[in-house]
């Protein structure tokens, strides 16, 4: 096995349950632009080398404040 290098963002739901960290992944998943990430020790780790269009994902993250459960 060989490793590629690369970095992450680390996102932390503010509840720590196993349930929000599912449906932070979930909402991310729902966005026009979907996000796939991995869930890992109750955090969602998004990949930066699969970051094509910045400005796109950041354009569609206030999305995931209109996701009320």
């Amino acid at each position: 096995m060989s490793l590629l290098p690369s970095a992450a963002i680390v996102l932390r739901p503010i509840s720590r349950s196993g349930g929000a960290v599912e449906a932070l992944a979930r909402a991310l998943r729902a966005l026009p632009v979907p996000v796939i990430g991995r869930i890992e020790a109750g955090r969602v780790l998004l990949d930066l080398r699969c970051l094509e269009d910045e400005a796109a994902f950041l354009a569609q993250l206030p999305a995931l404040a209109n996701d009320k459960p």
